[in-house]
């Protein structure tokens, strides 16, 4: 592609995947506060089945958001993957699927999660009434429960698909500098945190891909990295490298000049000798 057909593509691109970036954290963080309005008088497992019981509307309405939350994701890092492949031959067109799968995993998994427990709950429901031990009768259900198996399964895929995305995507945006050395590392970082600490990042990865929206539509405060713009790789210098081309110029200088000056010695003495001899000759021609 060229350079217009790659600006005008992203210029295509950049509204769907701007907007649906900002809203991941709107959406996520309305999922979460319908989700901790839910009450549940005890931690045990057993309550917390009787309360989806009779929240279910509520906990359907926090998964389906928390659901569409993480399938957002998927426009903002496909528009950035695209665009860092079409700055660079070193982008791998295959790692694009991570872009999708993350999402589509983790989205899945909340739908999953919430169908599984719905099926649990009601046959929990129906089977304790019957008295004897609840506790060992719902685990021996959750165990059997093949949707909350299966979100088990997605829930793995999703979170090796995540830090491959959260990785390589930002990493080859800032190569070409679609991002910026901070931004993009604060991106990897939360990306591989997201799942190394569940409960403590979702929320501060929301925010980045906010921002990131932000920035795909040229609305932050400095602007976008000229890289957006020319439609062609901008790499950020690398530290050192202004230092370093003065150190080597200068040091050209001196190899010139040090070859110059031995010349010029050399040359010297071979006049000298020249004069003398021509001196010499005068000097017989006289005397004759």
């Amino acid at each position: 592609m060229n350079r217009k057909e790659i600006l005008e593509r992203e210029r295509n691109l950049a509204p769907y995947a701007g907007i649906a970036a900002i809203l991941v954290p709107v959406v996520f963080i309305a999922s979460t506060a319908i989700a901790t309005s839910i009450s549940v008088s005890d931690g045990v497992a057993t309550d917390e089945i009787r309360t989806f019981s009779d929240d279910s509307t509520a906990v359907l309405a926090a998964s389906l958001l928390r659901a569409i939350a993480l399938g957002l994701i998927a426009l903002p890092l496909y528009l950035l993957f695209r665009a860092a492949q079409a700055r660079s031959e070193r982008v791998i067109g295959a790692m694009v699927g991570f872009a999708v799968i993350a999402p589509l995993f983790l989205a899945a998994q909340s739908i999953l999660i919430f169908v599984g427990q719905d099926q649990l709950s009601t046959d929990f429901d129906a089977q304790a009434a019957a008295g004897g031990d609840v506790y060992s009768l719902l685990d021996d259900l959750a165990a059997d429960n093949s949707l909350l198996v299966a979100a088990g399964i997605a829930a793995q895929l999703a979170g090796l698909a995540l830090i491959v995305a959260m990785i390589y995507i930002p990493l080859q945006a800032m190569r070409v500098g679609l991002l910026t050395r901070f931004f993009a590392t604060l991106g990897m970082a939360l990306g591989v945190a997201a799942i190394l600490l569940p409960a403590l990042t979702p929320l501060p990865l929301a925010i980045w891909f906010g921002w990131l929206g932000f920035l795909i539509l040229d609305r932050v405060p400095k602007g976008r990295p000229p890289a957006w713009d020319a439609g062609e790789a901008i790499p950020w210098p690398r530290p050192g490298d202004q230092q370093a081309e003065p150190q080597q110029a200068a040091g050209d200088d001196v190899v010139e000049s040090d070859a110059t000056e031995v010349f010029e010695e050399d040359e010297k003495p071979k006049d000298h000798s020249a004069r003398r001899d021509r001196a010499k000759k005068r000097k017989r021609k006289q005397r004759r």
